[in-house]
């Protein structure tokens, strides 16, 4: 596989990172939906979720890691970009570094890693009978 080939495989985690980016560099962000205790936990979970399948795509198809390779740096990387995410948040006007932010990152990439972890388990078990 040519290099430029392997980057293309990182433009979603790219696209999905400066999304974030982006969002946290804004002084206020607009409420959406309901509003309930911890939203912003939540809201942190789902976009380090997604964080952290378009990192898994170039690590497992574009590198070609292992499964567990891949899971466990996708994790490690996800979790990394939470902690720089909630350093930079420290210099945005009206924004506060929080731990249980990126506590909330961290669990999003691990809940999608374990998640992907079973689903191959199965779907390869299921292969071999």
């Amino acid at each position: 596989m040519t290099i430029f080939r392997k980057l293309i495989f990182w433009v979603p985690a790219l696209s999905c990172a400066g999304l974030i980016f982006f969002l946290s560099s804004q002084s206020q962000l607009p409420q959406v939906g309901p509003q309930f205790e911890n939203k912003d936990k939540v809201e942190h979970f789902i976009a380090y979720t997604t964080l952290w399948f378009c990192i898994l795509l170039p690590l497992r198809y574009g590198h070609r890691l292992s499964l567990t390779s891949s899971i466990l740096l996708a994790i490690l990387l996800t979790s990394a970009y939470g902690a720089t995410d909630e350093f930079h948040q420290r210099y945005v006007p009206n924004r506060t570094c929080d731990v249980t932010d990126w506590m909330a990152d961290t669990f999003g990439g691990f809940i999608a890693g374990s998640a992907y972890w079973v689903y191959e388990s199965h779907r390869r078990s299921k292969a071999h009978r």
